[in-house]
């Protein structure tokens, strides 16, 4: 499935195999589609992928910080 980032409410379900190989859940995609709706290309976004991945470790860590406080 296939979140897109400007609208999370609009998900769309891809076939695994129409994605790059080496993606995982949360991995940030440059989708591109062909007049018919298909994808016609996908690549990995690394360094958009790492930088919201340290995003939500850093909220991650303030969150249990406020928790350990408490």
């Amino acid at each position: 499935m296939i979140i897109l980032r400007e609208v999370e409410t609009v998900q769309i379900d891809v076939p695994r195999h129409k994605l790059p190989q080496h993606m995982k859940e949360g991995t940030i995609l440059s989708v591109f589609f062909d007049e018919e709706g298909n994808i016609a290309n996908a690549e990995v976004l690394e360094d958009a992928t790492e930088s919201a991945r340290e995003s939500v470790q850093q909220l991650l860590e303030k969150t249990n910080r406020k928790r350990n406080f408490l």
